[in-house]
């Protein structure tokens, strides 16, 4: 991302005032009894890659959060992409609500701005010290930094300044030995397969820019804390001693980058998990709307033991964030404000794993790999531990943290305040019945508006059942009692009449409520 001197001149300015700003309101405020917020996002997390989740592999921090807090096992991503889910976070709106509907770069040029209400800007002007460190991926060309983020870096995948700052040295050299991401070369060494692959893949990738992704896997042969995810976790264990010198409470959003690509790991990561003891899941079987998809040419081009080998890795950097987790959260108890700190462990989606025979997120489904995500709230002084089946999305975080911190908004917001239902001041029957996920075409230029002729692709679903409706007139409905790996489309079966209908109508009223403004749906029944 280019920033001209002048947005820099802006930005510095804009930086000065709030600072002067945040510090005359905290003055004002009493906030010696807010509690304080941690928002630990990573990206690209399937679900059962984490034992609290039924995995295999031991994550034991996350694992305590999920313990001493709720977790949800019916959490929702607006969307199974990068940036329209990320501005859901901070908003508290669906897609076509936002108009942040791809991720950032040429199909979807405006992003977040210092218009737009976020949840950190509310909690900026009213006395809280916010911060961002890591992936922010909304960034707005007009205005990439935003004032209530003093100190947040780069936003996007590139972060070269916190790399520089850790002594790494981002060789730019296409070789054999140095994986491409995004302009930056970090020394990967492959196997003997996957090195054995790369003539192969490189003819199936070869129009595609980013081919080393997928190419390029392997051992990161850097040491374990100077990769970016190490030093985002570092600064806020940093932020967190420092926040013990002032009165102020804060927000913290510690925004690590994996386990989405890069696929490469350090040692000793990469050596704790054995290729052959993982297992390729056993509904591998593509369904043929997805067999052009990113997600099935990648698993098409390296074959069962590159698979393998993508998962070795895959596992590799989730127990590394693991631990950076457990650091962090011994910070808190060390500076006695764990539990005076509201936390909130999420992704802004999921990944493939190998399901349905691809891997990443780049694919058109809504399968429950990408689209179902791991969401875990603590704050002890509220929710009870234990596990809910309450539906929840990535919008509900916005209305749901400014009620524990008694703060209002005034934008509107499509997400739900859940803290009512663990209260008792709301019988759980009161809750939300249906989950929502979206995928929208694109504005031509890139802006934040949905046009009239944008199409959408859209998810529901009850506590039984899935329903998909695309643009194209593909729908798929999922029994997912009697198949929770989704391998049957039971859509013609007239067994199932009112169910859709049932589902049809939820997705309807939900398409108002939210203005939907682009191509009606075609509907089955309704």
């Amino acid at each position: 991302m280019k920033i001209t001197i002048e947005k820099l001149i802006i930005a510095i300015l804009m930086v000065g005032i709030s600072s002067c700003s945040s510090k005359k309101i905290s003055k004002t405020h009493s906030n010696q009894n807010k509690p304080n917020v941690l928002v630990i996002m990573v990206d690209q997390l399937n679900v059962n890659a984490l034992s609290c989740y039924g995995g295999e592999m031991q994550t034991p921090n996350i694992d305590r959060l999920a313990n001493e807090g709720v977790r949800f096992d019916r959490a929702y991503c607006t969307t199974p992409f990068c940036s329209p889910s990320r501005a859901s976070i901070v908003t508290g709106q669906y897609l076509h609500e936002h108009g942040i509907v791809q991720n950032m770069g040429w199909r979807q040029k405006e992003g977040i701005t210092i218009d737009d209400e976020t949840t950190e800007k509310i909690l900026s002007e009213n006395g809280y010290e916010t911060h961002h460190y890591g992936k922010w991926h909304v960034e707005s060309d007009s205005l990439p930094y935003l004032p209530y983020y003093p100190d947040q870096y780069d936003f996007g995948y590139q972060y070269k300044k916190e790399a520089n700052e850790s002594g790494v040295t981002l060789k730019k050299a296409d070789s054999d030995e140095y994986m491409n991401f995004y302009g930056q070369s970090f020394p990967v060494e492959g196997t003997p397969y996957m090195k054995g692959k790369r003539e192969h893949l490189d003819s199936i990738w070869s129009s595609i820019e980013y081919r080393d992704f997928v190419t390029k896997m392997g051992r990161l042969k850097i040491k374990p804390e100077e990769w970016i995810d190490g030093i985002l976790a570092k600064k806020t264990i940093a932020r967190i001693k420092e926040s013990g010198e002032t009165n102020d409470p804060f927000m913290l959003t510690c925004s690590f980058i994996w386990p989405h690509d890069p696929n490469f790991a350090p040692s000793p990561y990469y050596e704790m998990f054995n290729p052959d003891s993982l297992k390729i899941p056993e509904f591998n079987t593509p369904e043929q709307k997805f067999e052009n998809s990113w997600s099935r040419r990648m698993v098409n081009g390296y074959g069962d033991e590159g698979l393998k080998e993508f998962l070795r890795i895959y596992h590799a950097n989730v127990k590394y964030l693991d631990d950076r987790i457990g650091e962090i959260l011994g910070e808190l108890e060390a500076q006695g404000k764990l539990d005076e700190t509201l936390i909130i462990f999420t992704a802004d989606h999921g990944d493939m794993m190998g399901e349905h025979g691809m891997t990443w997120k780049s694919n058109e489904s809504f399968y429950e790999a990408i689209a179902n995500i791991p969401f875990i709230i603590r704050y002890p002084k509220l929710f009870k531990p234990g596990v809910s089946s309450m539906p929840i999305s990535l919008v509900d975080i916005k209305p749901t943290i400014l009620s524990v911190v008694g703060e209002e908004y005034k934008a509107k917001v499509s997400g739900t305040n859940i803290v009512p239902f663990f209260t008792g001041e709301k019988s759980m029957t009161e809750a939300p019945k249906y989950s929502f996920c979206e995928r929208i075409q694109y504005h031509p230029e890139g802006k934040r508006e949905i046009l009239s002729t944008a199409k959408g692709a859209f998810m529901v679903r009850n506590d039984r059942y899935k329903l998909n409706i695309y643009p194209d007139g593909d729908v798929f409905l999922y029994d997912l009692e009697n198949d929770p790996n989704e391998m049957k489309n039971v859509i013609d079966n007239p067994k199932f009449t009112q169910d859709v209908l049932e589902l049809e109508e939820a997705l309807s009223e939900w398409l108002k409520t939210t203005n939907w403004k682009g191509v009606p749906v075609k509907f089955k029944y309704l």
